[in-house]
């Protein structure tokens, strides 16, 4: 399946989820996604994974990254940022943790871009819904970036003093991102937490551990890493923890990875119509298209970070390319984000067209 199919398949889990009120836990909803995209049914071996992987991201994760920052380090940021909202911090973390993702994957995308381990990023944006159901009518704020491979997405999301970072299916994205399943009921992977500190500071926190800004790039670098991991289905126990370079795949992360096969896609079924016409019995015809242009851009893409490999960092030339490959990605996250909505409004309207008993059989009663 293609990146565009397995969305329109999330779209269609999340309308029903929302019907479906019933419904809350977890490990329905990863059932319930899989019913609708069965090509999408999470490796066990990466299931495995993510799970370790989860066990070591709270405490000793925060005794890890205090450890690589002396005692004595000068703290400016943080005595500044008291005078700020606690929002704005959070916000301002996660831009730095975004920099540093952007980073990695540049660098990481030159080994595993044609892979499936192949990252795209969303930088940090803010997301504004209110609250219709109190009469003042609150507005909730949520800041949030994304990295995603091709089955798996790292999702972080900062709130009025929190930063909750999830691992995620790739096809559970949008029911994610339109809260048809809510942060209750997919525990986050990490939480950074900000919290009031003495002299009119602010502290931050990873499992009951304190940090500060300077912890960003080797936690950024871990996150990135975890992300690589859970999506290859392999890791070795000498990948944790490194203060080493950037990941690089088949090195220090990802060791032993092989790119899966790829299977031949069964030709589209068409059903006759009672005009006498033909529809699809199951995939999406304009996912199928945006497809195509994914792959396209995927070639694009590789051909950019071909490219990039040969030239000497901190030249002209270099720059160049670095500025194509980002266009190239910008241009990307918003096809993604157009086809998304389309997605959102399309299936929205379905209900009104089809009975209950018409809606895809895997998703009734």
């Amino acid at each position: 399946m293609g990146r565009f199919n397995d969305l329109w398949a999330s779209g269609k889990f999340a309308l029903k989820r929302n019907q479906e009120a019933d419904e809350s836990r977890m490990q329905e909803a990863r059932a319930r996604a899989q019913e609708l995209a069965p090509d999408m049914a999470i490796d066990p071996n990466s299931k495995e994974i993510f799970n370790a992987l989860k066990a070591k991201r709270g405490q000793e994760t925060g005794r890890w990254l205090n450890g690589l920052v002396p005692s004595n380090v000068e703290k400016p940021a943080e005595v500044q940022a008291a005078a700020t909202t606690a929002f704005d911090d959070v916000n301002k973390w996660i831009d730095l943790l975004c920099e540093q993702f952007i980073e990695l994957a540049y660098e990481f995308n030159k080994k595993a871009v044609g892979t499936n381990l192949y990252v795209s990023y969303e930088k940090p944006k803010l997301f504004e819904k209110r609250d219709e159901d109190i009469w003042y009518k609150p507005v909730d704020k949520t800041y949030k970036c994304r990295l995603t491979t091709r089955d798996w997405a790292l999702i972080v999301r900062g709130h009025d003093s929190k930063i909750a970072v999830f691992v995620v299916p790739s096809s559970m994205v949008m029911a994610f991102d339109s809260d048809s399943v809510g942060e209750d009921e997919i525990p986050h992977f990490m939480e950074i937490e900000r919290t009031a500190a003495s002299g009119g500071s602010v502290a931050w926190k990873i499992g009951g551990e304190a940090t500060n800004l300077t912890a960003i790039p080797p936690l950024a670098k871990e996150l990135f890493g975890d992300l690589i991991r859970v999506s290859s289905g392999v890791m070795t126990e000498a990948e944790l923890f490194s203060n080493d370079k950037g990941p690089t795949l088949g090195e220090n992360v990802a060791v032993g990875y092989q790119q899966p096969g790829e299977s031949k896609k069964a030709p589209e079924a068409t059903a006759v119509t009672a005009t006498g016409g033909t529809a699809r019995s199951s995939e999406h015809v304009i996912s199928k298209a945006c497809d195509i242009v994914d792959d396209i851009i995927e070639q694009e893409l590789k051909t950019l970070y071909a490219s990039a490999t040969s030239i000497q960092p901190g030249t002209p030339e270099a720059s160049n390319i670095r500025r194509q490959i980002s266009a190239t990605e910008t241009f990307h996250t918003k096809i993604l984000d157009a086809f998304k909505e389309y997605t959102q409004a399309s299936l929205s309207v379905q209900p009104a067209a089809k009975s209950e008993s018409q809606l895809t059989p895997g998703l009734t009663k």
